[in-house]
């Protein structure tokens, strides 16, 4: 990713900015989604992969960044310390950059213009949270679809798209269901910590959920995270009890297992064999 930058990015100052950012980089596991759909569907250009690769994780840091931006969070990542105009200038470097790169692995059109599609449907998804669309499950589950979903099927449905020249609907609608799954998972994260998505009532899967206040312990989680200094008071062990009591967590799980579920139904369709299957779940599933 590095070295893509330093050949593509002429302007020396910009480049220094878009390295510090790939610098704080430390997982790829979008790369590995891409690669591992690559190899289970027999693809066999090494480069073409490579580059497929390096672009869709560009891309994921390019959104990280602009949601770090839009939403005013992670106040310690290294384009929230600099200048807001030059991070947004550099971040809309990298975006483009990274679909340069993405396009470079395959000179089909039906390629690009899908690549093109699932960053347009993440950043229609992104809308809706910022404004704060969502008011049901079902509206909150669509959001999620389009705004986690669309990146997360992207690596998969463009690694198998390399591999075979087509467009493989089963991976896109399982793929989406693993975009289903991270996202809980990241609501549930932010269940500890007093994030920008409750001080801003952002309807996230929890916080819909706690606001149907089912119980007294609804009521309680609800107004503990709208006071600052008693939330910080609380420890982890507490808090999840609490949440355990207004029945958040199981919600969560079971929203989780019910994505699980249809991940599992949908990928005994493709064929590929128990082993293919089996190393594409671990690598999805962690």
């Amino acid at each position: 990713m590095k070295e893509i930058v330093s050949q593509k990015i002429k302007n020396q100052d910009l480049e220094r900015y878009l390295q510090n950012f790939i610098e704080s980089k430390d997982t790829f596991e979008f790369a590995d989604l891409a690669l591992h759909h690559y190899l289970a569907f027999n693809g066999q250009d090494q480069k073409a992969i490579e580059w497929l690769a390096a672009g869709i994780e560009l891309l994921i840091l390019s959104f990280d960044i602009y949601d770090d931006l839009e939403d005013q969070d992670n106040g310690s990542a290294v384009w929230m310390k600099i200048d807001s105009s030059i991070a947004l200038n550099a971040v809309t470097a990298l975006y483009t950059l990274s679909i340069q790169v993405m396009c470079q692995a395959s000179h089909e059109p039906e390629f690009s213009q899908e690549i093109l599609n699932f960053a347009l449907q993440s950043i229609q998804g992104q809308h809706d949270d910022i404004v704060n669309a969502p008011q049901t499950e079902e509206a909150c589950l669509e959001m999620i679809k389009n705004k986690s979903g669309a990146l997360t099927a992207l690596p998969c449905v463009m690694g198998v798209m390399l591999a075979t020249g087509k467009y493989h609907p089963i991976v896109a609608s399982y793929s989406y269901e693993l975009g289903i799954i991270s996202q809980i998972d990241n609501d549930y994260k932010g269940l500890f910590y007093l994030n920008n998505d409750f001080v801003q009532k952002k309807n996230t899967l929890a916080y819909l959920y706690l606001k149907k206040q089912f119980n007294d312990a609804s009521a309680e989680l609800l107004s503990l995270y709208q006071k600052p200094e008693e939330f910080v008071s609380i420890n982890t062990k507490a808090l999840k009890r609490k949440l355990t009591e207004a029945g958040v967590i199981q919600y969560l799980l079971v929203m989780k297992h019910l994505s699980l579920q249809k991940i599992k139904n949908e990928m005994s369709q493709l064929k590929l064999g128990e082993d293919k299957t089996e190393k594409l779940l671990s690598v999805m599933i962690k």
